[in-house]
């Protein structure tokens, strides 16, 4: 008796109580809250280059003037590595262009953008790298004489462009920032 009511009643609300038809929700991503950019001096220490940038980045110096650039609330680090030029600037940007075109292999695009300051004495390309790759910008920056700046933009979660793309567009536009602001410490001496 009570096996023929538990079904009975597993029957009755069945048939009476789904009603509507299931349709599956679409796939979401959290909201993203972009912060206000507010430009700060980065002067890293003991470093023959500074520049502006928006205040939310956090400045880790590494040895010979490498620096990290952290943006904790969006895990993303810009690598900045920075050398010396001795005779060797073709050296230098050939290795920069080859560590962009690694990406080839995830990458749906690779758009260069070239940069020239003369005000500033800075000259130098962007990469803006599409698909699924793991560095979404790349760049360097140089005053063909004395110093060569290659940076980076990383995330420290799995590529996902969809979601990850406000944030990169958010980002890009802090390192062209970077890039027109980036001023030698002896000008001068540069050109």
């Amino acid at each position: 008796m009570k096996t023929t009511l538990l079904y009975l009643t597993i029957v009755l609300t069945l048939f009476f109580g789904c009603k509507e038809r299931f349709s599956p929700k679409p796939t979401g991503y959290l909201r993203i809250d972009l912060n206000e950019k507010i430009d700060t001096l980065f002067n890293p220490n003991n470093c023959p280059f500074y520049f502006n940038t928006a205040n939310y980045f956090k400045l880790k110096e590494k040895n010979n003037c490498w620096i990290d650039l952290t943006c904790p609330e969006h895990n993303a680090t810009i690598h900045f590595t920075y050398k010396s030029i001795n005779g060797n600037l073709f050296e230098l940007l050939e290795d920069s262009r080859n560590m962009v075109y690694k990406h080839t292999i995830k990458a749906d695009a690779i758009n260069e953008k070239r940069y020239m300051n003369y005000a500033n004495n800075t000259y130098g390309t962007l990469y803006d790298i599409k698909g699924e790759a793991a560095s979404s910008v790349q760049f360097h920056i140089t005053d063909s004489l004395h110093n060569f700046i290659r940076g980076a933009l990383y995330f420290h979660v799995t590529p996902n462009q969809d979601s990850l793309r406000p944030i990169v567009h958010y980002l890009r536009e802090d390192i062209i920032r970077m890039m027109e602001t980036l001023k030698w410490v002896n000008l001068n001496a540069s050109k």
